[in-house]
Formats: structure tokens, sequence, C-alpha cells
């Protein structure tokens, strides 16, 4: 079998063509808990701390993306303290410049509660009440000039640059060629509704969140109309179907022995754009995260997923499911 050559160098274009990514949203300490069963309404159970895990749904995209070598970028609005110095010093560890991240001592420290019980996991994420983020037109620049900014309706929506509102700023980065990328995970209902997602060119959202995106009459097909270039809906195990204008596609999952899924969504994100990046078809992309993400539950840690490009290969072609997708080749 013929195979790619591998990493981001083989892939690399001239500088200038945008080919960096700015990851736009939360970072946070995940605080770990493992229960013998999830419990219900007014239940009580014993819950054993684990180890703590650096952690935050878009840092953790980030941390994932940069592994494979591209140039990332992580911004975001935090606090001075001990802790986001602790956070920010890691993801400057795996490689993210930070240097855009907005100091605010308004905002409390980020902190997740992850309770893991057989192979699931619910979180709970306390809200940071952020409700103005202020863009700098250096900001705003290093954005536009990317390949990707990748980012939440949670994290978008207190957007600003002077007079301008959080829908003019994704429309003006947007304009200048990056592409806008949303991940709606479970779609909840209480903020992620908004006219945001009109200016995404991708869009993600797990099976959760479909089936509350379409339960309140929302369509797929209405965000392509409006200029979606694909939407992804992941469905743990089972793989993901991936939705364009015109075509939808399913990609089978794989069957792997489950540690903790925490990340394994971020880890689909993140290698499914890098996998888009050096290849421009959406089908390898798809197969690509899907090995990723199946790799990434075997180890406790949102960032479970920071793997090289050429164990998701090898994962891949031992599944034998390397031979039937495009394979990227050399620019």
């Amino acid at each position: 079998m013929s195979m790619p050559i591998r990493g981001w160098q083989a892939h690399r274009t001239p500088q200038g063509d945008g080919r960096y990514a700015v990851f736009f949203g939360d970072v946070a300490m995940d605080e770990y808990f493992r229960a013998p069963h999830f419990p219900v309404a007014g239940d009580k159970i014993i819950v054993r701390p684990l180890e703590p895990q650096f952690g935050g749904m878009v840092a953790n995209s980030a941390a994932i993306f940069a592994n494979y070598g591209v140039p990332t970028s992580f911004m975001s609005q935090l606090n001075p303290g001990e802790l986001t110095q602790r956070l920010l010093s890691q993801l400057e560890k795996v490689g993210l410049d930070t240097r855009f991240v907005i100091l605010d001592k308004e905002v409390p420290d980020s902190r997740c509660i992850i309770l893991l019980a057989d192979d699931q996991h619910i979180v709970l994420i306390p809200t940071l009440g952020i409700t103005h983020t202020e863009i700098t037109p250096a900001a705003f620049d290093h954005m536009a000039g990317a390949a990707y900014l990748v980012t939440t309706v949670t994290d978008a929506t207190p957007f600003r640059m002077g007079e301008l509102g959080a829908s003019e700023v994704l429309a003006g980065v947007r304009a200048g060629g990056t592409k806008i990328v949303m991940d709606l995970d479970v779609y909840n209902l209480e903020n992620h509704p908004s006219p945001l997602i009109d200016h995404c060119d991708i869009i993600f959202m797990n099976a959760i969140g479909y089936q509350r995106f379409s339960g309140c009459g929302q369509s797929i097909q209405a965000l392509l109309d409006r200029g979606a270039l694909a939407v992804i809906v992941t469905n743990d195990s089972d793989g993901c179907r991936v939705f364009t204008d015109g075509d939808q596609f399913s990609v089978a999952g794989h069957r792997v022995d489950v540690v903790d899924v925490t990340g394994a969504g971020d880890t689909f994100t993140s290698s499914f754009l890098y996998s888009y990046l050096v290849s421009d078809d959406l089908r390898y992309a798809a197969e690509f995260a899907n090995a990723a993400a199946a790799l990434s539950v075997g180890k406790v840690g949102a960032r479970g997923g920071m793997l090289d490009e050429a164990t998701v290969l090898d994962f891949m072609a031992r599944s034998g499911r390397l031979s039937s997708v495009h394979q990227p080749s050399p620019t």
C-alpha cells in the first residue's frame, strides 16, 4: 500500500498563505471524579477523586491541532491569577502562541468538574460571566490572516471591536478568507441558538446536539443554504456523518477499549480540521478524525488525543481504513 508523506512539513506551502490557526475559547483545570454510576435527582454517591488534568474544550482542540505541527494561536479572556498562569504556561509548552490572551481581573478562575462512570462522562462547566470581549485591531488582523478561526457560540457572543458587534467581527474575519469553525457540541438550548452560526464555514455537533438542534426546528440544509461548507455530526464509536451542499455521507467509527471519553470530540474536531487543511478532502478528514478520536479514548485526560500524524495513519492502515480514502500528497 502506498503511504502519504507524513507530517506538516510534507504539506507545507509558502509562508504567508494563512496556514496557521487561531482558537478562541476556554481553558480550564479539569477536576475528575470516578463514580460507581451516574446519580439521579436526590441521589447521594461516593466518588473517588482523580488527578486533575489541563482541559477546556477549545484549549484541548488547540493543543491537539498544534501537536500535528501547524502554527497555532490560543486566545481567551482570563484573570491574571496563579491558575491562569499555570494554564497558559502549559499551553505554551505544547507550542501554542498565547500573546493575544486578554487578561481581565474580573473573570473568575476557570475550572470544570468531570464525573466518570462506566465508559461515559458528565461535565459541569461553571460560567465565567463574560459579557464583553474587546478584540484589538492586532488580534483581529491575526484572526483574519488564519486558515481557521475556531471558537464557540458562547465565546464569540461577547466579541466587540469598538462599535462593532460579534456578527460584524466574525463577518470581517471571514471576509479575509479565514474559515470560521464552531463546535456546537450538545447544542444547549440556553445559549446555542444564535445568528452567529450563520457566519460559520464548518460546524460540528454531536448526536445529542443534533437531536436538540433538529428538535427545535433547525435544519442542517438551512445552514448549508446560508453558506456553510460542511456540517459534521459525530456519534461516538458509531463514527460521523458529513453534510455538504448537495451531498452527505457516513464514515464508520472504530471499536476500541475505552478509558476516558473526555476530549474525544475535541480530538475529532482538531484532527478533522488538520487533515482537511492538508488534503482538501472531507471524506479523508472524516476517516482521519474518527481514527484519532478512537485512539484518544484509551487515555485519561481531555488531551489524550495529542497524537502525531504517523500514529493515526498507522492505526488507519492496521484497521484497513487507509487504502479506501484519498491520501494527501505534498503541495
